[in-house]
């Protein structure tokens, strides 16, 4: 399957172009290269470097973290690439809290919410992602699964 709109990276997709030992390795490290080759319009937000950041420094959350300079050089490194980083929109928060009644969110699912608000108040319709279930109760964006693509 072919993505043709501009589609957000989830996190997770970051994290497994790190990984020769994952599942997602070869696919995430291409999707990452067809960005970078102009061939598909790759998306991240400000909040998915954040937590890759954080994932990818923690040696309790991966097997081989990256020293917190190289995880900035990486970060630079897809900021210069052809990814478009977007930021929460002046609205992001009211589409938020819009988000939060409607679907009656509570704890850690509020991290997704806001990435979807920060998508929406860019105008970001797709989400690429390894966790699709994570975004299955968000009728307002379209997920692509990394194995599908």
């Amino acid at each position: 399957m072919r993505i043709s709109e501009p589609v957000l990276f989830d996190t997770n997709i970051l994290i497994y172009a790190q990984d020769p030992k994952s599942k997602f390795y070869s696919q995430a490290e291409s999707l990452i290269k067809q960005v970078v080759d102009g061939q598909l319009v790759g998306v991240l937000s400000q909040q998915n470097l954040l937590e890759f950041y954080s994932v990818m420094t923690d040696s309790k959350r991966v097997t081989n973290p990256i020293l917190p300079d190289n995880c900035l050089k990486l970060i630079q490194d897809l900021i210069n690439s052809l990814f478009l980083v977007i930021s929460p929109g002046t609205d992001a928060l009211n589409v938020l809290s819009d988000i939060c009644q409607k679907l009656n969110l509570k704890d850690g699912k509020i991290f997704d919410a806001y990435l979807v608000a920060t998508m929406l108040s860019n105008k970001i319709f797709s989400i690429l992602t390894a966790n699709t279930k994570d975004f299955q109760n968000f009728p307002d964006i379209k997920i692509f699964d990394i194995m599908d693509v």
